[in-house]
């Protein structure tokens, strides 16, 4: 090609890898010309557009590596019409190989294969491609990365007249040769107006399904008669594609209301930081922004918008906060939108989690997983919990969830999943913190109100306050124990001791024994720590809190009746406190203690071995 051949916004291919013309001309400290582009796969370039220090072009891109310059000489794919592109794929000519034809014809001699007793009919390869040559009957049709263009459907500035001849012949060619095409994806090709589109989909009057991904147009503006097509043939598409388009949303929420019966658009993989304030069309029930640049709700205000939205999918986007700035306040969606996606964010903090029903009050279905909040779970005291815990916490958290993680949600599992909340997380975390902090720390959690009129208010056994104790005071260093006996299967009366944090617990063993008269290798410390957990499952019944071992779901009558009986289905957490070196501090919680003692000889109590 020369030089003169070469606009800026022209598509090309070289190698099968898809690029932009964004420069022609000379490079300072070169010889000859260069054409300037931008690689449509952003990590195939070496440059962003600039050339010891001088700037040529800018990318759509933002990678640093998206620009080359190449030679005009270089070798360009040759770019196919839309039926030329329909051939390839669907008619290539049957290779004539004599190896394959021999082969063909020992397997025409074998005896007839038999199932059951009756013929099976071999489908060979010949078959299949009569099958697909019959252009006619096709409704689902793929031509991505074939290097498709339309010509005489772009705009010039030295033609008076859109519509030329040979465009009205495409146009007839087309209608003749696939009709009935529903479903087209004409991703990833060598398009440069939206009037390419507008042209070749008017002649599929069946179509209601349109993929363009990955096609980088320089102009979505239609001409007069463009604008009569668009509104004859998107009115019947319900479902628009266009990811890795790098439109601006401006441009995709101008373009959506050419289809006046859109249903679902994607457009993932568009860099999109913000949306700004341009609405698109009303009539869409489901959006999905996945592998973009958010960092907010409030980046998503225009979707707030829409009255029938129903599904959001933001997945792999950099989501980490309700607003982006301090005094905006938090969108809130239509309550038709019922399902969001969060999966691969940055969801760090439950404060976040706690704002989803304000600003989705419909949500009923919910997927967050692989977001660091799940990686960085501690209980109340410090220690580490599962990302499993994460769930159920998730759970409890949103009381109107009826599926996390594509999971549905039990009646039975929210009530294990509110308790354990209620009574091993706020409960505890009010017991480790002084009374004047209360009010503070039921902020962050907005439910707490609402599960103890469920399930009754637990009591708070909170931890003696240090000021009251002189840090460096032998009583800042004793653990306050009550000692239970059991004998006879009896729990005897409470024997107070105060015992210095310090010692191991081979030691405290010891020192039990020798108090209550009894065999050290036989004497059991069971810590009762006043946290209460479901009970273990049955044999047979799902492991994991959040799930359920149910087989239908239940109504209204026994979800209640679920409710009503929650309690008895609790136990306490118990630790046993096992010989050894560590010192007894890393066993307790705080400065007080209830722990049971048993001889190992006489009586064996399930226990939950907790540890550390």
């Amino acid at each position: 090609m020369q030089v003169s051949d070469f606009y800026i916004g022209q598509r090309l291919s070289v190698d099968g890898q898809l690029c932009t013309v964004r420069y022609h001309g000379q490079v300072a400290g070169t010889k000859g010309t260069w054409v300037g582009v931008e690689w449509d796969d952003h990590t195939r370039g070496k440059n962003s557009g600039d050339h010891l220090g001088a700037r040529y072009f800018t990318c759509l891109s933002r990678s640093a590596t998206a620009g080359s310059f190449i030679r005009p000489t270089r070798q360009f794919d040759q770019p196919r019409s839309f039926v030329d592109a329909l051939r390839t794929k669907y008619a290539s000519e049957a290779v004539h190989d004599a190896s394959v034809e021999s082969a063909d014809s020992a397997l025409s001699k074998k005896s007839v294969i038999k199932i059951s007793g009756k013929e099976a009919e071999e489908v060979g390869f010949d078959k299949i491609r009569k099958q697909l040559a019959n252009f006619q009957a096709l409704k689902y049709v793929i031509l991505d990365g074939l290097c498709i263009e339309n010509p005489p459907a772009r705009l010039r500035q030295d033609e008076n007249v859109l519509y030329t001849e040979a465009h009205q012949a495409l146009k007839e060619e087309i209608k003749r040769t696939c009709p009935n095409i529903t479903e087209l994806d004409v991703s990833r090709n060598l398009f440069e107006e939206w009037n390419e589109i507008v042209q070749f989909c008017s002649q599929l009057e069946r179509l209601t399904s349109l993929r363009v991904n990955g096609n980088r147009f320089r102009d979505t503006s239609l001409s007069p008669t463009g604008e009569t097509d668009a509104q004859a043939v998107f009115a019947r598409i319900t479902t628009l594609g266009l990811e890795d388009s790098l439109l601006q949303w401006e441009q995709v929420a101008s373009l959506t209301h050419q289809f006046v019966h859109l249903k679902k658009l994607v457009v993932s993989n568009n860099a999109y930081i913000s949306l700004t304030s341009h609405i698109p069309r009303s009539t869409m029930t489901e959006v999905v922004l996945e592998d973009n640049c958010i960092t907010s709700f409030s980046d998503l205000h225009p979707l707030s918008q829409l009255p029938s939205l129903r599904r959001l999918l933001l997945n792999r986007n950099s989501i980490a906060k309700v607003t982006s700035s301090g005094d905006l306040l938090p969108p809130k969606f239509a309550t038709t939108l019922y399902h969001v996606e969060l999966a691969w964010n940055n969801i760090s903090t439950w404060s976040l989690i706690d704002a989803l029903p304000t600003i989705f009050p419909g949500l009923t279905s919910l997927r967050t997983s692989h977001n660091p909040l799940y990686e960085t779970i501690t209980a109340p005291d410090g220690h580490a919990l599962s990302a499993d815990i994460g769930y159920t916490l998730t759970t409890a958290r949103l009381g109107s969830l009826q599926k996390l993680d594509f999971s549905e949600i039990k009646a039975k599992d929210r009530n294990e999943a509110e308790l354990y909340y209620l009574n091993t997380i706020i409960a505890k975390e009010l017991s480790l913190n002084p009374e004047d902090r209360q009010e503070h720390i039921l902020g962050a959690h907005p439910r707490w109100k609402e599960l103890c009129e469920e399930y009754g208010e637990p009591a708070i056994r909170r931890k003696i306050s240090q000021s009251e104790v002189e840090p460096n005071s032998l009583a800042a260093r004793l653990i306050k124990f009550t000692f239970h006996v059991i004998q006879d299967k009896q729990r005897g009366p409470p024997v107070p001791m105060e015992i210095p944090m310090s010692i191991t617990t081979y030691t405290l063993i010891g020192l039990v024994a020798r108090k209550f008269g009894l065999d050290t290798t036989r004497c059991r410390l069971i810590y009762e720590t006043g946290d209460w957990i479901p009970k273990p499952r049955t044999e047979g019944a799902e492991e994991e809190i959040w799930s359920s071992d149910s087989s239908d779901d239940e109504g209204a009558e026994s979800q209640g009746r679920d409710r009503a009986t929650s309690k008895e289905d609790m136990v306490m957490r118990e630790v046993e406190i096992v010989p050894g070196t560590r010192p007894i501090s890393t066993w307790i919680d705080g400065m007080q203690a209830v722990v049971r003692i048993e001889d190992r000889g006489l009586l064996h109590v399930h226990t939950i071995d907790m540890g550390r």
